[in-house]
């Protein structure tokens, strides 16, 4: 099944396709899905490319740093930790929990965005005079049996499963900002992918190198658009090389507002290493900047 369909499944599949999921082995699941959408089986033993290697950290590692990156409220601790300066802007968490009846009354709050502290794609925005506790409730609801555990993405079954209400990014019209995406290998910036238009219709992904020089590749689902140099790209390199430093390899997500810098997120699984690009030989170019850790430096407990 397509990864698009397979994560948008409609809610009364769920609990049966959670079932089946949880009955097929991890190594025949990563296996089908790769051949799936990358349309040739991979090798996660020895791999070579980027989505190979993204499938070989699903299954290998199993540091203490890979739960916290995919923790939402875990990740904003660990992004001040390595840049602990007023110049990035981390959203403000304005409660957690599992239970929205029990967060603050959401109509007195300045604007904030709903999210599921341990998944991604998901986001409700507020407040809104037309939504209401009952509607939100019932949004959220399936929010807990959609995550990436389903994919097998280990970081994700150690990570708080919670609802997370935190302050939103203000944009002079009200939507989600330009998403900035810099892959990170030990340091180095070697990809900026800007994603404009998330949460909408229209969506673009577009990729530079580190010197903003447009590449010519494209993922298959998302066209490219025209993208101006950011007046606050050098001040997002500098973050993200400080919140990438130390890692082999870890996105960082920032949003860049009116002359400031937001913290996004870390993301160490882009795209469940399911990426289809086109040309499919940038998979490769990509997986050679990654320098992969032996077995020993990944297993459980180690930071």
């Amino acid at each position: 099944m397509p990864l698009l369909e397979y994560m948008s499944t409609p809610p009364w599949l769920q609990a049966s396709r959670r079932r089946v999921v949880e009955r097929i082995p991890l190594t025949t699941m990563r296996h089908l899905l790769y051949l799936s959408m990358i349309r040739k089986r991979g090798n996660f033993t020895d791999p070579q490319t980027f989505n190979e290697k993204v499938n070989w950290r699903i299954f290998n590692d199993r540091r203490d740093r890979i739960v916290k990156a995919c923790d939402k409220m875990w990740m904003k601790e660990m992004a001040r930790d390595a840049y602990p300066s007023a110049d990035l802007r981390i959203p403000a968490t304005y409660w957690s929990g599992t239970d929205l009846r029990e967060a603050p009354d959401l109509t007195t709050l300045p604007p904030w965005v709903l999210k599921p502290n341990a998944s991604s794609g998901r986001a409700l925005f507020g407040p809104d005079p037309q939504t209401d506790l009952a509607d939100l409730l019932r949004q959220t609801s399936t929010w807990f049996d959609e995550t990436p555990l389903e994919l097998g993405e280990w970081g994700y079954s150690q990570a708080r499963p919670q609802l997370l209400l935190e302050e939103r990014i203000p944009t002079p019209d009200g939507r989600p900002p330009v998403d900035y995406k810099f892959f990170v290998f030990d340091g180095r910036i070697e990809l900026i992918q800007v994603n404009r238009g998330r949460f909408g219709k229209q969506q673009t992904a577009t990729f530079f190198d580190a010197h903003w020089r447009r590449l010519p590749v494209r993922w298959r689902i998302q066209p490219v658009t025209d993208e101006q140099r950011p007046a606050e790209l050098d001040k997002m390199m500098e973050v993200a090389r400080a919140l990438g430093a130390g890692w082999d390899f870890i996105r960082v997500d920032l949003y860049a507002v009116d002359g400031e810098v937001w913290f996004g997120e870390y993301t160490p699984y882009p795209g469940s290493g399911l990426l289809r690009y086109q040309p499919m030989s940038f998979d490769l170019e990509q997986g050679r900047q990654w320098q992969l850790p032996s077995l020993d430096e990944v297993q459980r407990g180690r930071p």
